[in-house]
């Protein structure tokens, strides 16, 4: 079958651009652009042409050009990481050459592509309508609350003649004003003569300027700091493109207007302090919570916890939580591994007693081993993600789980109804429940009660939260992605923390978060390689996000993806994170091939042959 494929914004990717899209997506009036076509399956089009109109006056007819191997034309500020991912597929691809309208005028164009025997197949009709930024007084599109706005230098508004889209604020900034703060940021501290998105991203290790927690709180060296309220997309340019001026650009909310929130102070600390209190209250995890947290992607049985945690215990190391990353099935991820049951309908929940464990399986008595681990002072924390996963092999229990999701509309929707699907990688094809949805956090969290009323557990890892693309899908509450793109990892976690510590005193351990995320700690700063410079990094990360108003932070200290980390790095590492709220050692999976990965002090020693290890973590542990 032959297919013509153009999406003008793709799968939204704010950093990556597939070839069917337009380059750049949103140009300016009378800005030259690109469109990329792709017909599939490769040489099963002959000629492709585009037919466009502006204000319904016929345009010169367009042919397009065929592009040799192509690769993908990269937005601002994404990695090559992502050439390495191509996937080859037997497709052709097009690109042709446009000059956007005139300002408020609108553009209307088609896709022809012709067949070897002279069919003809057509896309459905795009638009553009020309948009240009114009200077505008504040007060129309800026709602400054607190002390301390600083002297405004312009304002201007992207405009397309009938519709207000983005705000951009220009101030002067002295040279040698510091510039601190928006979230967990691994590229540097002083963030002068950056410029950085605000977007809720998920970049595997090497994160560079992006970040799973963007918060958009500004803090300055000159004794103020602002906050915008809003989750929409914004971008701080810092001082880059011009050495004396710092620019905030950001989508405007649906009232027109862009909230500021300033504090003036000349104590970072105070106004820190005042940001979180506005955006908090900051929730103080319990006392446990600040011990030693083991954890290991291969602990995927009972058995191998046993032996960890007896492991340490023998070496004279007392953990203080456990998180089990791969206990679940992997398809509903709330029921143990090799667990057996009779399938419930998907509104219907369980309980421990409708599971019996196998002898032989991964997990032969769950709530015993929980027991034993509280025994032993061992707090227990589950591994989650908010995506229910998309069918793949038969799975009864999973399957009524999708079709009561999918009948009650409990997942976010695309704007013509259907439920959306996820775009990115990680998960592509599942649905994510709805958070503004009652009755969808209902269902899925009580899906997982029984693990904290049966079984006691005492938390969870929140991992994920980055899966939602798209700022036209819908949200029950009545918003779209393009208020909840960002926020909703903190809505996810939030409603965990909450659901966990209605029945005991719980925590979550998230890694990606918002404004207000200081709510339901704990954090983590995600996936990095064992290396000097991700440990770098990873102090950059901690210390902007501590100035984000992020309180209690941690990290896989010494790395966690690859080859084990030398001993003067995992100590140098491990005595930083002495330091820090949270203390976690974690390894990704590896294939159980020896040796072995852990990052546990014992595997680090026998490794590197280093004797230093064992003792000197147990020193800095008595320090903590």
């Amino acid at each position: 079958m032959v297919t013509v494929h153009h999406a003008q914004f793709g799968i939204e990717n704010p950093y990556e651009q597939q070839p069917e899209e337009r380059f750049p997506r949103q140009p300016l009036a009378g800005e030259a652009f690109e469109i990329g076509i792709v017909t599939r399956p490769h040489a099963a089009v002959s000629k492709v042409t585009v037919h466009s109109a502006i204000q319904g006056v016929e345009q010169a007819l367009l042919s397009a050009h065929p592009l040799g191997e192509w690769r993908p034309e990269l937005e601002h500020g994404v990695g090559a990481e992502f050439l390495d991912r191509i996937v080859k597929i037997e497709q052709d691809v097009w690109r042709a050459k446009l000059i956007a309208p005139s300002f408020g005028e609108t553009l209307r164009y088609t896709i022809a592509a012709t067949t070897p025997q002279s069919e003809v197949l057509h896309t459905e009709t795009f638009t553009l309508t020309g948009a240009q930024w114009q200077l505008t007084e504040i007060s129309q599109h800026v709602h400054s609350i607190g002390e301390g706005m600083l002297p405004l230098i312009s304002a201007h508004v992207l405009i397309d003649g009938n519709t207000s889209k983005r705000i951009r604020l220009t101030f002067a900034s002295p040279r040698e004003e510091r510039f601190y703060g928006l979230g967990e940021r691994f590229n540097q501290l002083n963030q002068r003569g950056q410029t950085l998105d605000v977007r809720v991203y998920e970049q595997y290790k090497n994160h560079g300027k992006k970040t799973y927690m963007p918060i958009p709180f500004l803090l300055s060296s000159q004794g103020y700091g602002v906050w915008v309220q809003s989750s929409r997309w914004m971008q701080f340019d810092l001082a880059d493109s011009s050495p004396d001026q710092w620019k905030l650009e950001a989508d405007i909310d649906d009232d027109g207007k862009v909230t500021l929130q300033w504090y003036a102070n000349t104590n970072p600390v105070d106004i820190v302090a005042a940001f979180a209190r506005d955006t908090g209250p900051v929730a103080l995890p319990p006392q446990w919570s600040f011990g030693l947290w083991m954890s290991g992607n291969e602990w995927n049985s009972q058995a191998k916890i046993v032996q960890e945690v007896e492991r340490s215990l023998a070496e004279g190391i007392q953990p203080a939580v456990l998180v089990i990353e791969a206990w679940s099935d992997e398809t509903t991820f709330y029921i143990w591994n090799d667990a057996q049951y009779t399938p419930k309908e998907g509104a219907e929940n369980f309980r421990l007693e409708d599971f019996t464990f196998p002898s032989d399986g991964k997990w032969t008595d769950p709530k015993g081993m929980v027991d034993w681990l509280h025994s032993k002072g061992i707090k227990v924390l589950l591994w989650q993600v908010p995506v229910l996963k998309a069918l793949e092999n038969e799975h009864p229990q999973h399957s009524a789980d999708h079709a009561h999701f999918v009948e009650r509309g409990l997942g976010v929707h695309e704007a013509d109804g259907t439920m959306h699907k996820v775009r990115p990688f990680w998960f592509r094809g599942g649905y994510i429940w709805d958070v503004t949805n009652s009755e969808s956090r209902d269902w899925w969290l009580n899906k997982r009660a029984y693990l904290l009323d049966d079984l006691g557990i005492d938390g969870f890892k929140t991992d994920g939260g980055e899966h939602l693309y798209g700022t036209n899908v819908m949200f029950h509450d009545g918003r779209t992605g393009a208020d909840v793109w960002n926020e909703y990892p903190q809505r996810y976690t939030q409603a965990y923390y909450d659901f966990a510590n209605s029945k005991r005193e719980a925590v979550t351990f998230s890694r990606s978060g918002y404004t207000g995320s200081q709510r339901a700690p704990l954090h983590w700063a995600g996936d990095e390689n064992s290396t000097w410079e991700a440990f770098r990094h990873s102090v950059l990360a901690g210390l902007s996000a501590a100035a984000s108003g992020i309180s209690f932070w941690g990290w896989d200290f010494g790395g966690f993806s690859g080859d084990i980390p030398s001993a003067e790095l995992y100590l140098r590492a491990m005595a930083m994170a002495t330091f820090c709220p949270v203390l976690q050692y974690h390894s990704e999976y590896n294939a159980h091939r020896s040796p072995s990965h852990d990052r546990t002090p014992w595997n680090i020693q026998e490794r590197t042959g280093d004797e230093r290890v064992l003792p000197i973590f147990k020193a800095m542990m008595a320090a903590r």
